[in-house]
């Protein structure tokens, strides 16, 4: 595994620990008519953003062989089922699958494919936010060799 790849992996074990601590901190009026603390508004999202764009940028500044670029992508695209984690984190997740498009010029035309098929498969087209058509446009333009 790719030292950038284990940050990531280290970067998504703090999320889950830092959701955790949150829940086991919060007090029942919490959030109750838009006063007090919510997960939604809780640093942990940003802290988490910062690690992923750092392992991805750093990652992409190294001029990754396709392996170690697709280790990464496969990450941030492909995960488990966020069905398992709460409502605020499934959307922060969502949004960091951002920091996979400067990393798809380095995967070969076949492993964009596949992954684009995946991802495709993971996400009604209607369901989709911006980034997340943009991801599709870049994997597929990719599959072709561009």
């Amino acid at each position: 595994m790719d030292s950038f790849c284990a940050d990531l992996h280290e970067a998504f074990a703090d999320y889950r620990q830092d959701l955790e601590a949150y829940e086991r901190s919060r007090r029942p009026a919490d959030g109750l008519l838009g006063f007090g603390r919510t997960m939604a508004n809780d640093p942990c999202h940003d802290r988490l953003d910062e690690k992923v764009k750092r392992a991805a940028e750093g990652l992409r500044a190294e001029n990754p062989p396709p392996e170690s670029a697709e280790e990464m992508v496969r990450l941030l695209l492909l995960r488990e089922d966020l069905s398992a984690w709460p409502v605020a984190a499934q959307w922060m997740i969502r949004a960091l699958e951002r920091h996979a498009l400067p990393l798809i010029p380095f995967l070969t035309p076949e492993t964009a494919g596949d992954i684009s098929r995946a991802y495709e498969q993971r996400y009604r087209r209607w369901e989709r936010l911006p980034v997340q058509k943009q991801l599709c446009r870049a994997l597929q333009e990719r599959s072709r060799g561009k």
